[in-house]
């Protein structure tokens, strides 16, 4: 069984992100058994970083939130899936607040160097979407935001679909686009 947990970062529950993904764990779904974890991250209640560095001394945030499940699931996955349109070139707010607080996790890595990931090279997918017409520099902040996250978490990024000008031609006009979800799905399997 392939513990795939998936993040969603887009405030639409039903929306392109979630549709995509939708797309991709039943890629997954096809090459053998998988438990599933999506979670929205716009329906928990998170607190952003307070930058207090406790996490320097224990490896682990002092806040008590919904963070906890993210946590949880972040050290028990085989693989990821981390999706989110962009706002003004940057990944949306509700992913950003859930990535600022896997800090605990560099901490360990770099500051008490016990990285609780050694040795795991998960593989992970990156999603990204967007309503204008594709232009340069569109997902370039994002990506970077997302590859540093994925090293964080010893998740190797084996791919990333970025789909621009979804507000003209919107997804059930892209079957090329839903068929390359599907197979990075099935990648995602093979790795």
């Amino acid at each position: 069984m392939t513990k795939i947990l998936a993040l969603i970062g887009s405030p639409r529950a039903n929306g392109t992100n979630s549709q995509v993904v939708d797309e991709i764990l039943r890629g997954a779904a096809s090459c053998g058994n998988v438990e599933v974890h999506k979670i929205l991250l716009h329906q928990l209640k998170i607190v952003p970083c307070q930058s207090c560095n406790r996490c320097f001394k224990t490896g682990r945030c002092h806040l008590h939130d919904d963070m906890e499940l993210i946590y949880e699931r972040i050290l028990d996955m085989d693989a990821f899936i981390l999706a989110a349109p962009i706002y003004f070139n940057g990944i949306s707010g509700q992913a950003k607040l859930a990535i600022d607080r896997c800090q605990p996790f560099w901490s360990a890595k770099y500051v008490m160097k016990t990285d609780v990931f050694a040795g795991r090279k998960r593989p992970g997918l990156f999603i990204a979407t967007g309503g204008q017409p594709l232009y340069d520099g569109q997902f370039i902040g994002s990506l970077h935001v997302a590859k540093l996250l994925f090293k964080m978490i010893g998740v190797k990024m084996i791919g990333d679909l970025t789909l621009p000008d979804l507000d003209a031609r919107p997804l059930a006009a892209r079957p090329d686009d839903l068929a390359q979800a599907f197979e990075f799905g099935q990648k995602l399997m093979r790795e």
